[in-house]
């Protein structure tokens, strides 16, 4: 059904480019041509025919000197009816563009449908413990390297595991980004679902693959239709969210 004032189908969603580039159009074809169809300037009129009559006499002047010198037109001095014909061709191409930009419709998700996203990027826990250095090692090292804990920089994979009313959506390992594995290991997987009251699930380890799961969120979201749920990772609370 058409609505006139809501949706993809509404008035507005033609009428306001109709109303900011058809006056733009038509003022440029009265300006080119148009407008010498219904107004005959003859002070131009006769200016077109005196420059017509000069060039005329220059053109013999160089055929008798150079022979038969073909020499085009110059796009100034075409008649307004190529300039209309140009702003007609150049009008329709406008309107061909501007009717399969919005046609035919494409709709990402189906009726009843919906997309869980899984988009999230962490870095996982050290794999070496921090230590502490002592006196004599502090004092072997440079003023501005004397740091009190001494850190590996590389970070451990990433387990992750995405249920959906006790089927399982996603289970994958992430590496830590970086030549020495420093970085943070990322996630990013879409699944298509049926909307409604869904129990999902979702499992992180960070540190050490062999203990349980680190975080742990599990709840029952009320997925509506065409809706696009976000499973992310809040790093300044270290929890899971469904947005």
């Amino acid at each position: 059904m058409f609505d006139f004032f809501t949706g993809d189908n509404a008035v507005w969603f033609y009428a306001v480019p109709f109303a900011v580039f058809a006056p733009i159009y038509f003022s440029f074809v009265w300006h080119i041509g148009v407008k010498n169809l219904f107004y005959k300037d003859t002070a131009k009129i006769e200016r077109k025919r005196l420059q017509s009559e000069h060039q005329e006499r220059i053109n013999k002047r160089r055929e008798s000197k150079a022979g038969t010198l073909q020499r085009e037109d110059h796009a100034a001095t075409r008649p307004s009816k190529y300039w209309l014909a140009q702003g007609v061709t150049y009008g329709l191409f406008m309107t061909v563009v501007s009717v399969f930009a919005t046609n035919p419709s494409y709709t990402y998700l189906g009726a009843g449908e919906a997309q869980i996203k899984l988009n999230l990027s962490h870095p996982g826990q050290r794999v070496e413990a921090c230590v502490q250095r002592s006196k004599s090692e502090l004092a072997e090292l440079a003023p501005n390297m004397r740091s009190q804990m001494k850190c590996s920089r590389e970070r451990a994979e990433i387990k992750l595991e995405l249920d959906m009313d006790g089927q399982v959506l996603f289970r994958g390992t992430a590496v830590p980004a970086g030549f020495r594995r420093d970085g943070s290991s990322s996630f990013y997987e879409k699944f298509f679902i049926s909307a409604g009251e869904h129990q999902i699930t979702v499992r992180m380890n960070d540190g050490d693959p062999s203990k349980p799961f680190t975080h742990v969120l599990s709840q029952i979201v009320n997925v509506k239709p065409t809706q696009n749920l976000i499973v992310g990772f809040n790093e300044n609370e270290h929890k899971f969210y469904f947005k």
